[in-house]
């Protein structure tokens, strides 16, 4: 996916106590000799007794980014045990890292609520807020939340403003025209049979003062050689077929650099955009490199619908229509389950129009993404008795076989909260949940607490103020 490259740069810039080369090293895409880099640095800090959180961060990105999923998973682990100091902090880190490895699963509902989670957290850094920002964005819109997806993007743009650095404010102007051109591809005259993406993509408005700004000034060359070969892309598809050999370059040498995730999204970007400009060679030849026909286990990513929107495209215009007609109905069956895959994931983290999971729904959330598996059991027997008002940790821990302790240290160490804090934050959401619905008017707020276990109204009171800063009554009377 095109993400890879901003998580990057949005990682790296997100760092505070990394060397100026590995810096530089990640900015120029020079990705292979980064994380060589990032290891030998975390090695050195292991043989001294240390444990350098940026550091071990930045290396688990690096390992995401170049597609090793379980390293990544490992490095996280042991990065999130270096945050000793605050359970904020652990709450902040670990909800941003099982952010970004949900995105790169494809796990969008996961990711969106880990990282509108992180936003709401006022003791977030600056950086770290825009972090997390530019994951909001990239989820966004690859869920199809187009106008969402401007919205996070323009907060992105005015955050950055202010961190002081100009590299934030050049990675917001690059994510800008990405989308911006992301939209004028997929509105292009040829590919007006796209179901999954004509079916968001005609809501789209960006900020035209962010849209318009000047890339060849970047002072991130790997965004800067995006920024490039977007205007290539789209110079294909208006029918330009010399910039097909540029297109090709870059793509070469990404595929060059082992960013074999990234070097698919080329590749099916650059069939779009040869289907556009009426190239069904150039698409076919784009379609063989990316190398997702000898896959297996892909039909359910994301990306896969424009792999089989693609592969139908050439076959329509090779003449060959009874193939076409078989890819096409299927694309159009899987364009459809994700859609409605889309809207499930986003009516569970959307407040005013989510419904509570029933007892035997097993959907991930991003608190039980953050858990090892076998606390998992125990965070999920706790979300389904919420509404108990005597339940306690000692029933939980009861519930998985282990001791209250085990279950007390688990949760403060990959969740930053006590699994009591939880079942108080917990119960105050769906109280607030059920005071902003739509259903039957609410009259007495006492009333809907006593729904999910709280009865007394201090109890209430303190706890809805200290998480919403305000008080029950005051969200009744909106």
């Amino acid at each position: 996916m095109f993400s890879t490259i901003y998580f990057a740069a949005s990682s790296i810039l997100a760092a505070d106590d990394v060397p100026a080369t590995l810096t530089s090293k990640v900015l120029e895409g020079r990705f292979a000799e980064a994380v060589r880099l990032a290891a030998n640095l975390t090695d050195i800090d292991s043989d001294q007794g240390t444990r350098n959180l940026d550091r071990l961060q930045t290396f688990a990105d690096l390992q995401l980014i170049l597609g090793r999923h379980e390293e990544a998973e490992e490095t996280y682990r042991r990065a999130q045990k270096s945050v000793r100091h605050s359970r904020n902090a652990m709450r902040i880190v670990s909800c941003r890292n099982t952010g970004w490895q949900a995105l790169f699963r494809s796990q969008f509902s996961v990711a969106l609520s880990c990282f509108k989670r992180n936003e709401q957290e006022r003791t977030a850094t600056i950086e770290q807020r825009l972090d997390n920002l530019v994951g909001s964005t990239l989820v966004l819109f690859h869920l199809g939340r187009i106008q969402d997806a401007c919205a996070s993007l323009a907060e992105l743009s005015s955050v950055a403003s202010t961190s002081g650095d100009q590299r934030w404010c050049d990675l917001a102007s690059a994510l800008a025209a990405d989308l911006h051109a992301q939209q004028q591809l997929l509105c292009s005259e040829h590919l007006a049979d796209h179901i999954y993406w004509r079916s968001v993509i005609a809501d789209f408005s960006l900020d035209s003062a962010i849209v318009c700004q000047d890339l060849s000034t970047c002072t991130i060359p790997v965004l800067a050689r995006r920024g490039e070969y977007l205007g290539y892309l789209l110079a294909l598809a208006r029918g330009e077929l010399d910039a097909w050999t540029n297109l090709k370059d870059y793509a070469g040498g990404i595929r060059n650099s082992a960013l074999g995730d990234y070097h698919r999204t080329l590749c099916l970007e650059i069939a779009l955009a040869a289907l556009a400009g009426r190239f069904p060679t150039v698409a076919e030849g784009m379609l063989d490199a990316s190398g997702i026909a000898a896959s297996k286990g892909v039909q359910h990513a994301r990306w896969y619908l424009d792999y089989l929107y693609c592969r139908a495209k050439v076959l329509h215009l090779q003449a060959r229509v009874q193939e076409f007609a078989h890819t096409f109905e299927h694309y159009a069956l899987v364009s459809l389950k994700h859609v409605r895959a889309d809207n499930v994931a986003l009516a569970m983290i959307t407040p005013q129009t989510a419904t509570q999971p029933s007892r035997n729904e097993q959907a991930p959330d991003e608190v039980s993404s953050r858990l090892p598996a076998k606390y998992r059991r125990a965070y999920r027997y706790l979300m389904d008795n919420l509404d108990q008002r005597n339940l306690t940790v000692r029933e939980v821990a009861a519930h998985i076989g282990v001791t209250e302790r085990a279950v007390q240290a688990a949760f403060k160490n990959h969740l930053g909260l006590s699994p009591s804090e939880l079942i108080r934050r917990e119960r105050m959401e769906r109280i607030r949940n059920d005071l902003l619905g739509d259903g039957a008017p609410v009259s007495r707020y006492l009333d809907v607490a006593r729904r999910w276990g709280v009865g007394h109204r201090s109890t209430l009171t303190n706890g809805y103020r200290s998480v919403f800063k305000e008080l029950p009554s005051e969200t009744l009377g909106r």
